[in-house]
């Protein structure tokens, strides 16, 4: 009863939306965006991502329409609450805010999102009876749900293995900036860099940089002890991060650009910054800074490069429907409505296409360095692609590949300043053979303790072959105890076998004296001697036989 109210009243609402509104349809294309701008049900929490996806989303629209020499669009972000009832409500104000006359394409494109599978079905519900085509994030079978790739982490942590390589670290300690609501994207690049650093037996170090605040206020003095010299920040560390230890390597890893932050940190530290080098929207971060959405218009420090992969996943999404509408106006077909089958077909087609370019396309990332006393200074890119991952330095040319650099890092291209830091390199671990690793988790709180090895090549095969050596000598002193024990058992065999060459003799001697003839007397006489000796050798084999 209660799905027949709900369904009722989405048609009257419907009905009610299409008296009385205009009939004809704008010319520009339009989308809407269901994403959380809020966090919790009531609409109260605000979602520092979703501010950042509903300012991206507008700029966006800004950039297209400057450029644009064919259609104009209209993107409308609408707000889920992060609930099942908000994606509803937010899916029947975009389709009553696209006017439902006009759900066709070229002059209603298209739904992006919403951000979870969960919301996602239960929106298309609704929208599938219009047949309106969703992008959204994970792979479903229903039809007018087109599944756009979200971007892998991965090539961060290919590229971090790389430069882990080349500095010549056998261990480091990794610091993950986790907080409550961005932790997602950082958490996961923390857990596939420590368990690939494993695989690659390095020792791991995961440091909690929660407590660190408690901690510096009564151990000020033993800041250094919880930190190695090499030391992996995955995330826009802190102002007060470098003050937590001297003299030691920091490789900085980001998504986003973090030039400028880096920059006004004044430490004794060196500093290794390997981030995206894609563009960053213009003016993205100064308009989340100042968006509606904060409580007196005041969004310092809200803004987070780490979720710059779901900004670029919206993107590709906008341009993915533009792309699509595009190949129908080429067409000529952008004034009519379209068939939505055909439409749907369309853009499911440029989807797919989209998808197998983005797993084939390489992944660049910038690396830069800074010393005591200097700013950044570029010292060439990280180019990760299916199967391998390439150093170009400042100085290489374009048709040099990393197969040149040798791993002792003797190759002429590499820059001096990189250089020096591998010199410098003792190649020695910091005593962590048995220590305990803690590995971070989706829910922050569960975590594993895993022994790390602590050994090099040389000392594992050394260690193997040691081992191999005292195995073959023990093999070797069991079976000659068992040829001892079993000699022993087996002695008294000869003995035996003497008695029965005596015995047989006997046995001859008692035949052939039966057959000589002599007297009665005689013969009795020597068969009762004869029996006697008989008697007596065949004792004497009974009792050699028992024994």
């Amino acid at each position: 009863m209660e799905k027949f109210r709900q369904w009722g009243l989405i048609c009257a609402i419907i009905a009610a939306c299409t008296c009385g509104v205009r009939t004809e349809c704008e010319s520009r294309g339009h989308i809407s965006l269901l994403t959380s701008i809020h966090d919790d049900a009531p609409c109260k929490k605000i979602s520092t991502k979703g501010v950042l996806l509903y300012e991206a989303a507008k700029l966006l629209t800004e950039i297209h329409n400057n450029k644009s020499n064919t259609m104009d669009i209209e993107i409308a972000v609408f707000d889920t609450c992060g609930s099942i009832t908000g994606a509803l409500k937010a899916a029947m104000k975009a389709l009553v805010a696209a006017d439902v006359n006009c759900l066709q394409a070229p002059h209603y494109l298209g739904i992006i999102g919403p951000d979870t599978t969960t919301n996602a079905e239960a929106v298309h519900k609704v929208t599938s009876i219009l047949k309106i085509p969703h992008i959204v994030r994970k792979v479903s079978n229903a039809p007018y749900l087109h599944q756009l790739v979200h971007e892998s982490d991965s090539y961060l942590v290919e590229g971090v293995l790389k430069i882990v390589q080349l500095l010549k670290w056998k261990s480091f300690t990794l610091v993950a900036n986790v907080e409550e609501e961005l932790d997602d994207d950082v958490q996961n690049i923390a857990k596939k860099l420590t368990m690939a650093a494993i695989a690659k037996n390095l020792c791991v170090l995961v440091h909690n940089d929660d407590d660190d605040d408690d901690n510096d206020k009564d151990n000020n003095n033993d800041k250094n002890e919880d930190y190695t010299s090499h030391v992996i920040h995955i995330g826009q560390p802190d102002k007060g991060f470098f003050n937590k230890f001297v003299n030691a390597t920091v490789l900085v890893v980001s998504e986003g650009n973090l030039d400028e932050h880096l920059n006004s940190v004044d430490t004794s530290n060196t500093i290794l910054l390997l981030e995206d080098s894609r563009e960053v929207l213009p003016g993205l971060e100064r308009r989340v800074d100042t968006s509606k959405w904060w409580s007196g218009g005041d969004g310092t420090d809200k803004y987070d490069a780490e979720e710059l992969r779901e900004v670029r996943w919206l993107e590709d999404a906008i341009e993915i429907y533009i792309k699509a509408i595009d190949m129908v106006c080429k067409k000529k077909k952008c004034k009519n409505p379209m068939n939505s089958v055909d439409w749907n077909n369309i853009l499911s087609n440029v989807l797919i296409s989209h998808n197998i370019e983005s797993q084939d396309a390489p992944q660049s990332l910038d690396l830069l360095i800074k010393m005591k006393g200097s700013k950044l200074e570029n010292l060439g890119s990280v180019i990760v692609k299916k199967n391998s991952v390439k150093i170009q330095w400042e100085e290489e040319d374009d048709d040099d590949d990393d197969d040149n650099d040798d791993d002792n890092g003797k190759n002429d291209d590499i820059p001096d300043a990189f250089e020096k830091i591998v010199s410098e390199e003792k190649g020695t671990r910091s005593g962590c053979a048995t220590k305990e690793m803690k590995m971070l988790y989706e829910n922050g709180h569960d975590t594993t303790h895993i022994l790390v090895s602590e050994m090099d090549d040389s000392e594992w095969w050394t260690m193997v072959g040691t081992v191999s050596g005292v195995g073959v000598a023990m093999f070797v002193v069991g079976i000659l105890a068992v040829y001892v024990v079993y000699t022993n058992i087996r002695g008294p065999v000869q003995k035996n076998n003497k008695s029965r060459i005596d015995r047989d003799t006997s046995l001859r001697r008692v035949g052939s004296d039966r057959e000589l003839p002599t007297s009665a007397r005689t013969t009795r006489q020597t068969r009762g001697a004869q029996r006697r000796d008989s008697n007596r050798s065949i004792r004497s084999n009974i009792s050699d036989k028992s024994v």
